[in-house]
């Protein structure tokens, strides 16, 4: 089957208002991929929301109807293979930690710094710590949530890592020990705060390996009440 042909085929069959790029077309033709993309959007066929990313406008009564907010903010969240993800109070909210509504999204990606706007959206990219399947996205969150522990609205540090106590304490053993080798790319203030946390949980091995990574001599002034964390201290957290 040619080029033109399966590009067409995918588009005749992906739903109206979903936003897709070249990379979704199935053939490792991209000059040619591209090129009949472009061909179909000057035909009216497909539509852009911005350079690259294209969708295939739904026709009602009323007009063409695009793709909605959330869609747009997908398509940047799954622009490619690797994993990015939303972090930042938004991701801080869907975990429960507060109910302040974000007027930006954060997400962090394999790009350097950088905002755009989409409708209403503001979306700002953060380079993302650590590669890892997408399926773990939710131990990245938490481990986000850790390092920004005293700028999560509407609570307080005590409140929030009692929260995330909590939470890691329901995850399995894999994901507990996950979230433990993911944390080796975060500040020593995270490091610090879960390994107390796993060794308060009873995971002594996995949080002495943590404990290894870290100075001794280093102090993290969180203001954590001792009934949140009875060994705070000796972790270095005041």
């Amino acid at each position: 089957m040619s080029v033109a042909k399966l590009t067409r085929n995918f588009i005749e069959q992906i739903e109206s208002g979903k936003v897709f790029t070249y990379v979704d077309i199935p053939s490792d033709k991209i000059s040619t991929v591209t090129v009949e993309l472009s061909r179909l959007y000057k035909q009216g066929v497909i539509k852009k929301i911005s350079k690259g990313k294209y969708y295939k406008p739904k026709k009602t009564r009323f007009g063409e109807i695009g793709p909605n907010s959330k869609e747009k903010l997908n398509s940047y969240i799954n622009a490619t293979k690797k994993l990015s993800y939303e972090t930042g109070l938004n991701s801080f909210r869907q975990l429960g930690l507060t109910t302040q509504v974000p007027n930006v999204i954060t997400i962090a990606t394999d790009k350097s710094n950088r905002r755009i706007k989409v409708d209403n959206l503001n979306i700002k990219f953060v380079r993302k710590r650590v590669n890892a399947p997408k399926k773990y996205t939710k131990l990245l969150q938490i481990l986000d949530a850790l390092k920004d522990i005293k700028s999560i609205p509407d609570t307080t540090p005590s409140e929030a890592l009692l929260y995330l106590k909590n939470y890691i304490s329901k995850l399995n053993n894999i994901e507990q020990q996950k979230l433990s080798f993911f944390a080796r790319e975060y500040t020593p203030r995270t490091k610090a705060l879960l390994g107390a946390i796993l060794k308060d949980l009873g995971m002594w091995e996995e949080a002495y390996r943590i404990k290894a990574r870290l100075n001794p001599l280093t102090k993290y002034k969180l203001g954590i009440k001792d009934s949140v964390l009875k060994n705070k201290k000796e972790w270095g957290i005041i």
